[in-house]
């Protein structure tokens, strides 16, 4: 089956991410973790897996469920009401009541099955099924938990068996994680990002800016990501800021909630 009549049934939204092994898919997301806040960014572009392939810069890439934010890439779907839809995912998994570690690990739990349930799916359609096993996603959450910054970068690829492909494909979550109890040296933030090494690069060259200046730092990191992959990131960029006082918008489109 072609895979674009096999994906025009479908509206969905690829935000790109790079992963290991299999080819570069990507965007650019920063989190920053002080001993007392959190700096968010995101940039823009995203690509419609439609016929024409259309591209947009008018992506929302963070969002607020109930005391927390999300920010992710990789592929999955945007419209309302459907299963790959990772927002929807995440505001169904966690309770409004639950700390930012249990909403996580609600939420992964949630998401892992959507993308199993996903590709069980998709058995019968190549174009699809074959879409799905390289769509690797990566989900940040943030927020405040016990009065103190936390957070987490939870990872999902599609491990197939040799000679098996479409049997069963088992779900595989990464973590990288910094809750509460995560306390940074002082002077050095933690740093969480989608792969690049454009952003390594300037994070090397940049540990001043990285230790004194957390908002121009994340703002200046994705840039440099922009620069060097103009083809996958795009402008403009979204900046959450977020303290005991609670989370501060310093950049954000005017479409964006």
């Amino acid at each position: 089956m072609n895979i674009l009549s096999a994906l025009a049934r479908f509206l969905f939204l690829l935000i790109l991410l790079i992963v290991p092994i299999v080819p570069s898919f990507a965007t650019t997301i920063v989190v920053l973790k002080t001993q007392s806040e959190i700096v968010a960014g995101a940039e823009s572009m995203g690509v419609y897996l439609t016929g024409d392939g259309r591209i947009s810069n008018r992506f929302c890439k963070i969002h607020q469920v109930h005391d927390f934010f999300i920010a992710s890439a990789g592929f999955f779907d945007t419209r309302a009401g459907h299963r790959l839809n990772i927002k929807e995912i995440v505001t169904r998994a966690a309770r409004k009541s639950d700390p930012v570690s249990v909403a996580v690990n609600r939420s992964s739990r949630a998401i892992a099955n959507a993308l199993s349930q996903a590709l069980s799916d998709a058995r019968e359609d190549d174009g699809l099924y074959n879409i799905l096993v390289h769509g690797n996603v990566v989900t940040f959450f943030f927020g405040f938990e016990d009065g103190k910054p936390a957070t987490y970068a939870h990872s999902f690829s599609v491990m197939t068996q040799r000679g098996h492909a479409k049997e069963a494909p088992l779900i595989e979550v990464t973590h990288d994680n910094c809750g509460p109890r995560c306390v940074p040296a002082d002077g050095h933030p933690y740093l969480m990002h989608t792969r690049s090494q454009a952003m390594d690069d300037f994070r090397l060259k940049n540990r001043g800016l990285l230790r004194d200046h957390p908002v121009a730092f994340v703002r200046s990191i994705i840039f440099s990501d922009i620069a060097a992959n103009k083809h996958r990131s795009g402008p403009p960029v979204d900046i959450l800021r977020i303290n005991r006082n609670g989370p501060q918008w310093i950049e954000k489109k005017p479409n964006c909630p």
